[in-house]
């Protein structure tokens, strides 16, 4: 296991299969400041998307007939660990000791650096095994065939997302209930689920700051918007009258309720795997080469909407590359530091914008 971990199996939280999730734990000793990152990896919301099968739905196999593609989108899950008895067993082993290691390589959890504003937090690992974005309260049944002539037969999924991070928030007020700094963030679906999730944070620690950073995880518009709020039972937030007609409607929503929560996001112009998730169409060659025009329309709204907000801001870099919290700076296997990535102007870098967004000196848009 990656020095200083320790995994804590969480009561009542559950992976898609049924097995008990749980949050890491990388404790500083201070306890006024958390860091708490939720892990990504993809989606599911049907037969062909959450159980290995050769039946339909999987956007590669036309959504509508049998499917003989072994991939993701396929007959492969396109979401990680949904398909996993115990992904996350009690002892701290399965996927639990590589996925830390690989958060503790990027060095905003470095506590050696001296203007590291994350270096006394105790950092909180939120893993990710439930396909839907950290954002569900439902359990669906889907049919499912392995191979083309087997039989028939059904597997249950639990949605739990949501359930999930109410548990493993009375968890963390148990633990630190005098926290006065909360760093709220993730990649791609994990930064999905840290933008969903916000409000409960606010609610369970409201005498603490709590400040988002959303990576690769823009709120466009999906085609499949209406499939993912019904399969997973999306939780909205509960005050907000248009939140369920779409991503656009949530992050105005959020940008205007917590003027005083710093809302950061990081993201590529042409990201090719939001592309696929958010606007494959049927067909294989809408999957193998999604649309860039839908996701750059809708980007480019949302850039627009968040400048209208002292509270939000956007680092963006042109590519169709996806996660971008590694650009901070990652240690290098000779025991060096990879330096952040530059602004696309040239005028800062990521690592100092990331900072810019922790502490609140030169952060935000008017």
């Amino acid at each position: 296991m990656s020095e200083g971990w320790t995994w804590l199996p969480v009561e009542g939280s559950r992976c898609a299969r049924g097995s008990t999730a749980g949050i890491g734990l990388k404790r500083s000793g201070l306890d006024e400041d958390l860091f708490i990152f939720l892990q990504g990896g993809g989606a599911c919301w049907n037969q062909g998307t959450c159980v290995p099968s050769v039946m339909r739905f999987g956007p590669i196999c036309y959504y509508d007939t049998a499917c003989l593609y072994s991939g993701a989108g396929g007959q492969q899950p396109s979401a990680v660990h949904v398909n996993e008895d115990n992904p996350y067993p009690a002892d701290g082993g399965g996927h639990f000791p590589q996925e830390v290691a690989l958060l503790d390589s990027v060095r905003a959890l470095d506590r050696t650096v001296p203007d590291n504003p994350f270096r006394d937090a105790t950092f909180v690992f939120v893993p990710y095994c439930t396909g839907d974005l950290h954002a569900g309260d439902a359990e669906r049944t889907y049919q499912y065939k392995v191979g083309y002539l087997d039989p028939v037969q059904s597997r249950k999924i639990h949605f739990a997302g949501a359930r999930n991070m109410d548990a493993y928030l009375r968890e963390l007020k148990a633990r630190f209930p005098d926290a006065k700094r909360i760093w709220l963030t993730g990649s791609s679906a994990g930064g999905y689920g840290a933008t969903f999730n916000l409000p409960r944070v606010r609610d369970a620690f409201p005498d603490a700051e709590v400040h988002l950073l959303a990576d690769s995880a823009p709120f466009v518009q999906p085609v499949h918007w209406e499939h993912w709020r019904e399969a997973w039972n999306i939780q909205l937030p509960a005050d907000c009258e248009d939140c369920d007609a779409g991503m656009p409607q949530i992050a105005e929503h959020l940008a205007q309720r917590f003027p005083d929560s710093r809302q950061g996001l990081l993201a590529y112009d042409s990201d090719q795997v939001l592309r696929w998730f958010f606007f494959a169409g049927t067909g294989p060659e809408a999957a193998l080469n999604p649309p860039v025009g839908p996701y750059q329309a809708g980007f480019g709204a949302l850039l627009a909407e968040r400048a209208a907000h002292a509270n939000a801001d956007a680092f963006v870099l042109p590519g169709t590359a996806h996660v971008m919290w590694q650009g901070y700076g990652t240690a290098l296997s000779d025991g060096g530091t990879a330096p952040p990535f530059n602004s696309a102007d040239g005028g800062t870098n990521l690592r100092e914008w990331i900072h810019a967004w922790a502490t609140g000196e030169g952060f935000g848009g008017p």
